[in-house]
């Protein structure tokens, strides 16, 4: 990250304390990128936040960015009452139902905002119990929720236009070992909810712990949001007052995340709080500290990794689940593509639609085919060049003989003209000379009236033939 844009996440950050604390705005000494703060407070699922603090910047935001956060701010006006009426439904019909069930963050959150909008709601999140999942479905299915079948995240998602999501989770998705361990209770065991038999809400204290352990999980992660930092600030300023401090140290230290957790309290209130003299002083003492987990918050966990898992050993734990994870998928992957299901082999192989047991030879065939297509192809690149000059060779001999076949022909066309020439020439040379006969004339005056009869008297073989007239039209 850049020093330009380290002061435009640091401003951003003080827009959304201003906001939550309602103080004056502040204005920037420098010139800003309003794209790549949208951008940042987008990922960060503050845009509409940010909007109220850019009605009273009209003369430094372009109006394109302007409008983009204003169409964020609208989208959270939309989302309070829609998901409200939303967890209201799903959670009466699990109450009819009899499921146990609870309503993950947003129930008491939604508490902690002053206006109310300040918070965008992107989905209704609910804890239930493992095996009833069918039951789920049908209801759903009844209140015109669809399944997302491909859904790649944690829980089971369901839509419903316009916009309206609700994921069920049978865990709190925690996944390091010592977090995992301690939320290991099913639903039943949580309080119920004044007057119900299977809603339940957690207690002021045990909240506060699911929320830290929640933002310490994400931290770890890399998938901590600016958001989720507000989220809690929020919760410690209307509540700090009624937790119980010991009983809440107790719980995060059997947690193993009270060092860290602290860390993350002062950094929250470095970015929203009043600058107490206490957290001033650590601030100054361990600034580089806090530094690197800003940094690390605003570049989405590509900075400040390895300093930050030196601060908590969740850190690595988490990133050596998410390398086993990753090399599970590849191998769960390979795997399908070395033995595909039934259907894609039939589709191949047909014969399999009569004879199934053929499925592992199939297999082979096709594993012997694949082996030998890396070799092909090599072999099939060595001689390329070969074929093509060979090729190429053969196309020019053609054009050679081609070329002579017509040259030949050419030849033999001109002397045929040159003969036919002479002939036609020497012909009418012998027509002209026989008309040119004495005789024909005498003949004439001594035998008058041959005119009158002409040949119709002579037979066929003495009627006067004038030589070289069917060679003539013959070489034509």
């Amino acid at each position: 990250m850049t020093e330009k844009e380290k002061y435009e996440g640091r401003y951003l950050l003080s827009i959304v304390s201003s906001i939550i604390n309602q103080t004056e705005i502040p204005h920037s000494v420098r010139k800003l990128d309003w794209e790549n703060i949208y951008k940042m407070a987008d990922y960060h699922k503050v845009a509409h936040v940010v909007y109220l603090a850019t009605l009273g910047l009209e003369d430094d935001i372009a109006p394109k960015w302007k409008g983009s956060f204003h169409k964020r701010y609208a989208e959270s006006l939309l989302s309070q009452e829609r998901y409200r009426n939303a967890a209201e439904m799903v959670m009466w019909q699990f109450k009819q139902n009899k499921i146990h069930a609870l309503l993950i963050k947003d129930g008491i959150m939604s508490t902690c905002y002053e206006p109310r909008e300040v918070r965008a709601l992107d989905r209704v999140r609910i804890l239930v119990d493992e095996g009833q999942e069918a039951k789920i479905h049908s209801l759903m299915r009844s209140m015109d929720f669809q399944k997302r079948e491909n859904w790649k995240g944690p829980g089971e998602f369901y839509y419903r236009v316009p916009k309206t999501t609700v994921v069920f989770y049978t865990d709190l998705g925690f996944r390091t070992k010592h977090l995992r361990k301690y939320f290991d209770f099913p639903v039943k065991v949580i309080r119920l909810m004044e007057g119900e038999k299977f809603l339940h809400q957690f207690t002021e204290n045990e909240f506060y712990i699911y929320l830290v352990c929640d933002l310490v999980n994400q931290y770890a992660r890399g998938e901590i949001r600016i958001s989720d930092m507000v989220d809690y600030w929020q919760f410690y300023k209307v509540y700090k007052d009624r937790l119980d401090w010991e009983y809440v140290e107790k719980e995060l230290e059997s947690a193993r995340i009270s060092d860290f957790a602290h860390r993350l309290q002062d950094l929250a209130f470095i970015w929203f709080g009043d600058q107490h003299e206490r957290y001033a002083k650590e601030y100054d003492e361990e600034a580089d500290v806090y530094e690197t987990m800003e940094l690390y918050i605003l570049t989405r966990g590509a900075q400040g990794r390895e300093e930050s898992a030196k601060l908590t050993e969740l850190v690595k734990e988490m990133s050596d689940i998410q390398s086993r994870k990753r090399r599970e998928e590849r191998v769960r992957r390979f795997r399908g593509f070395l033995f595909p299901d039934r259907r894609y082999m039939e589709h191949v192989f047909p014969i399999l639609e009569d004879a199934p047991f053929l499925m592992p030879l199939c297999w082979l065939w096709r594993s012997l085919m694949l082996a030998l297509l890396p070799p092909k192809k090599k072999i099939y690149r060595m001689f390329r060049p070969i074929k093509r000059k060979i090729r190429d060779t053969v196309d020019e001999m053609a054009a050679r003989r081609e070329e002579k076949l017509m040259e030949r022909m050419d030849e033999a066309v001109r002397q045929v003209m040159e003969e036919s020439s002479s002939l036609v020439g020497q012909e009418i040379h012998d027509i002209l000379d026989l008309e040119e006969e004495p005789g024909e004339e005498v003949r004439a005056e001594e035998e008058p009236g041959e005119e009158e009869n002409g040949d119709l008297g002579k037979t066929e073989e003495e009627k006067p033939e004038v030589y070289g007239m069917r060679d003539f039209f013959s070489n034509f």
